[in-house]
C-alpha cells in the first residue's frame, strides 16, 4: 500500500511539473528571434560592376536609393527590423545643365523683343531663374540677339580699284559718277568680294567710306553678303568644236597670260556668249549656264564662268552679291553658367593653350589621366592668371578636349581658397543609411544616439546618470522621457530638422539597471515618439 501512495505521489508530482516546463517553451516560442545588424560598407569598382551600371559612380542620390535596397539585401539576407547599413559610394557631382529657347511671352514679359545689352541678360535670369543658387550651373540659352557687324573702312587701295584713285573719296554731287547710292553699293561690293573672298553668305559689314558733296565728309552703309545662287544652272564645258568656232582651235583653250588674247574676262565672256547662242538657239530670258573652259597661264587648267540669258546676251552673274542690310535680329545660342551671376565661361584661348605647352588648341582627353593633368594645368593657369582672387571665388571656364575622333566641348568649375584654384570634382564621395522596415531595406536618416553624461546633467540626471522610471517616480512615463530626451536632441543637434529620426539609448532605474530604447522623429517643432 505504501508503494502505491509514494507511486500516486510521484505521479502527481510528474504532472504538476508539466505545466511550468510548458510556460517555459512558450515564452522561448515568443522571444523576438529577429537578428539586428549596423555596418557601414564602401562600394568599390567590383561591386560597381555586380550593380551593372557600366560606371562607378551612380549618376543621382534617387538613382542610389533605388539600386542598392536590392544589393544590401543579398549581403545581409538575415538581417531584420531594425538593422541599419550606410553605404558610402561615388556620386556625379555634375551640376545643372539645362536648354532653354526664349518664347514670346517672355520677350513680352520682359518689354523687349531682342538681347541688346548685359544689363537684358540679367533682367532674363533675374526673371526666369530667380531661384538658382548652386554655383556652377550651366544654361545654354538660344535666343534673339543683335548679329555681329565687321566694320571696315576702305583704303586708298580700294579706291583705286574701283576708280577713285585720285580723290580717294566717292563724288556724291548731284550728277557726279557716285551721286546714286546704288553706284556706291556696288563698287563697295566690288572692293568686298576682292579683299575677303572666302567669307561665307550672311557676314554683315559696316563700311565707313570719304564723300564729297562740295566738301570733304565720311558716310557709313551697312551691307550683308547674300548668296543668289540660281537653282536652274545647266553644267556646260566647251568642247574643240566650240574653240575652233571663236578662233581657239589651235590650242582649245584660252590663253590668259598678261598681254595676250583672253586676259581679259570680258574679252572671254563674248567668246563664250558666241558659242551659247551658236549651240542653244532656243534659249530664254532668266536661263543659267556653268561652263567650265580650258586656259593657259603658263599651265593648262581649267576655269568657270556663270552666265544669265536675258533674252538677248549671255551675261556673267555673280552669285554672291553684298545687298542693303536691313536690320533683323538673329537666332543664337550662348552658354551661361551660375557663378555669384550669370555670365559667359572665360574660354580657353589659343594663345591659353600655348601658355600651358599644348601642341594644339585644345587638350587630351583620351584617358583619365590626361583629364586629369588637363585641370591640373588649368588650376596651374588660373593662379598665374587671378593670383589675387577674393577667398572662396568660383570661376567657370569652357576647354577643347580631344577624344581621338574630335573636340568636346567641356565646362569645369574652379574655387580659389585664397592660396590656389582648384578643379570642382565631377565625382564626389558621399553616403546613404538604409533601415530594415517592413520587410525590406528602404533610405533612412535614422541616426542611433546614446545619451552621455553631459546629457543626463543638461536635463538635472547627472547625479545617476539615468532615469529613474520605479513607479511614483520623476521619469516614470514615457512621455516624461521623451520630453526630457527632446530637449537634449534639440541642443546637441540643431541643425537638423523636420524628418529626422532618432534611436536613443538611455539608461534607468527600475530597480537594477538597465538600458532602454526610445524612437523619435523631428515633426519641425520637437522630436516626437516614433514607434
Amino acid at each position: 500500500m505504501k508503494k502505491i501512495i509514494y507511486s500516486i505521489l510521484m505521479l502527481s508530482l510528474v504532472f504538476t511539473a508539466c505545466d511550468p516546463l510548458e510556460d517555459v517553451y512558450n515564452e522561448v516560442g515568443a522571444v523576438d528571434d529577429t537578428i539586428v545588424g549596423d555596418a557601414t560598407i564602401t562600394l568599390t569598382n567590383d561591386d560597381y560592376d555586380l550593380l551593372d551600371l557600366g560606371r562607378y559612380y551612380f549618376d543621382s542620390e534617387d538613382e542610389a536609393k533605388e539600386t542598392l535596397p536590392s544589393f544590401i539585401s543579398e549581403l545581409y539576407p538575415v538581417w531584420g527590423a531594425g538593422s541599419s547599413v550606410v553605404v558610402n559610394y561615388n556620386l556625379n557631382n555634375e551640376v545643372s545643365v539645362s536648354s532653354y529657347t526664349v518664347t514670346d511671352a517672355d520677350y513680352s514679359d520682359l518689354g523687349f523683343t531682342y538681347f541688346d545689352s548685359e544689363g537684358d541678360f540679367e533682367s532674363f535670369f533675374s526673371f526666369k531663374y530667380p531661384n538658382v543658387t548652386d554655383k556652377g550651373s550651366v544654361v545654354y540659352l538660344t535666343y534673339n540677339a543683335v548679329p555681329e557687324i565687321v566694320n571696315y573702312e576702305l583704303t586708298d587701295a580700294d579706291y583705286e580699284l574701283v576708280g577713285n584713285g585720285r580723290f580717294d573719296n566717292f563724288d556724291i554731287r548731284s550728277g557726279a559718277a557716285e551721286e546714286s547710292i546704288e553706284v556706291r553699293r556696288e563698287k563697295i561690293q566690288t572692293i568686298l568680294l576682292n579683299n575677303f573672298p572666302d567669307n561665307l553668305p550672311g557676314i554683315i559689314y559696316e563700311v565707313t567710306y570719304a564723300t564729297y558733296d562740295g566738301s570733304v565728309g565720311q558716310d557709313t552703309m551697312q551691307v550683308v553678303l547674300t548668296d543668289n545662287s540660281p537653282t536652274n544652272v545647266a553644267d556646260y564645258t566647251l568642247v574643240n568644236a566650240d574653240y575652233e568656232l571663236v578662233g581657239n582651235g589651235r590650242y582649245y583653250n584660252f590663253d590668259i597670260r598678261p598681254g595676250r588674247a583672253e586676259e581679259s574676262i570680258e574679252v572671254r565672256r563674248e567668246k563664250i556668249e558666241t558659242i551659247l547662242l551658236n549651240n542653244f538657239p532656243t534659249s530664254v530670258d532668266g536661263d543659267f549656264f556653268l561652263v567650265t573652259y580650258a586656259i593657259y597661264d603658263g599651265a593648262a587648267g581649267t576655269r568657270e564662268m556663270l552666265l544669265r540669258f536675258d533674252g538677248t546676251n549671255w551675261n556673267i552673274f555673280t552669285a554672291l552679291t553684298y545687298e542693303f542690310y536691313t536690320f533683323v535680329p538673329v537666332e543664337t545660342t550662348s552658354t551661361f553658367v551660375y557663378t555669384s551671376e550669370w555670365s559667359a565661361p572665360y574660354e580657353v584661348t589659343d594663345e591659353d593653350y600655348a601658355q600651358m605647352g599644348q601642341r594644339f588648341n585644345n587638350f587630351d582627353g583620351r584617358s583619365e589621366e590626361a583629364r586629369a593633368e588637363a585641370l591640373r594645368l588649368l588650376e596651374v593657369f588660373l593662379g598665374q592668371k587671378y593670383p589675387f582672387a577674393s577667398v572662396d571665388q568660383f570661376l567657370a571656364l569652357e576647354y577643347k578636349s580631344f577624344t581621338g575622333s574630335g573636340n568636346d566641348i567641356v565646362i569645369a568649375n574652379f574655387v580659389f581658397d585664397g592660396n590656389s584654384w582648384s578643379a570642382v570634382p565631377l565625382i564626389i564621395e558621399t553616403s546613404l543609411q538604409f533601415g530594415f522596415e517592413d520587410g525590406q531595406w528602404v533610405p533612412d536618416n535614422t541616426i542611433k544616439y546614446t545619451l552621455t553624461d553631459a546629457d543626463y546633467e543638461l536635463v538635472g540626471n547627472g547625479r545617476f546618470g539615468n532615469f529613474d522610471i520605479r513607479p511614483g517616480r520623476s521619469e516614470e512615463t514615457v512621455e516624461s522621457r521623451r520630453v526630457k530626451i527632446n530637449t537634449i536632441l534639440l541642443n546637441n543637434f540643431p541643425e537638423l530638422g523636420e524628418g529626422q529620426k532618432f534611436i536613443v539609448s538611455y539608461n534607468v532605474w527600475m530597480p537594477g539597471d538597465g538600458v532602454l530604447e526610445m524612437k523619435l522623429i523631428n515633426n519641425g517643432t520637437e522630436y516626437i515618439l516614433n514607434e
